[in-house]
C-alpha cells in the first residue's frame, strides 16, 4: 500500500500443530489432541511423560542463522516447557505457573507473555544450524528429565527467521 516491497515470513516447522504426524516424533511421551487451546479452539495437545527421563517431541530441521522458535503452552501437572536446539544446546526453562523464564542457555533472547486463561506465548531466538528441535516437559528448573505423568499443554509451534516471533501461521 505504501509502495514498498515487504518481506513476508514463513513457518519453517512442517505440520507445526499436527504433532503426531511426520516429521514429528515423540520420546517417552504420549500426545492427546483435541484439548482446549489458548484461542478457544480444540487444537491444543496434552504432552505427557510415559517414562522417567527426557520427555519430548522432536522434529528435524536444518534452519541456520538467526531464528526464533515460538509456541503456546500451559501448565498441566508439570510447570515447565523447555525448547531445546540440539546443535548448540540452546534452551530455556519457561515457568508456566508464574510466567517467568528460570534458566536460559546459549540463546540470543527468550521471552514469555501471558495470553490469558493460564496460557503463555513462549519464544526463544537463537543463532545456529539446528539439527533437531525439541519441545520438552520439565518439572524443575534446569532439569531436562520428567517423571511419569508429568504433562503440559502445547499448541501452534512455529519457527521463523529473525530475532522476533511472528504471529502463528
Amino acid at each position: 500500500a505504501d509502495g514498498y516491497i515487504e518481506k513476508g515470513y514463513e513457518n519453517l516447522l512442517l505440520q507445526s500443530n499436527s504433532l503426531t504426524t511426520s516429521p514429528w516424533s515423540s520420546v517417552r511421551a504420549s500426545l492427546a489432541g483435541s484439548q482446549e487451546g489458548y484461542d478457544g479452539t480444540n487444537d491444543a495437545w496434552l504432552l505427557e511423560s510415559t517414562a522417567l527421563g527426557q520427555t519430548k517431541i522432536e522434529v528435524s530441521n536444518s534452519a541456520s542463522g538467526v531464528n526464533t522458535i515460538s509456541f503456546y503452552a500451559k501448565a498441566g501437572t508439570a510447570n515447565y516447557a523447555v525448547p531445546y536446539m540440539t546443535s548448540t544446546l540452546s534452551r530455556a526453562w519457561f515457568n508456566l505457573s508464574n510466567g517467568t523464564i528460570e534458566s536460559s542457555f546459549n540463546n540470543i533472547d527468550a521471552s514469555i507473555e501471558s495470553v490469558g486463561n493460564g496460557w503463555y506465548k513462549c519464544s526463544m531466538a537463537f543463532n545456529t544450524t539446528a539439527i533437531a528441535i525439541y519441545l520438552q516437559v520439565g518439572n524443575t528448573d534446569g532439569n531436562l528429565n520428567a517423571a511419569i505423568g508429568d504433562n503440559i499443554y502445547i499448541q501452534d509451534a512455529m519457527l521463523n527467521q529473525g530475532l522476533v516471533a511472528y504471529p502463528y501461521i
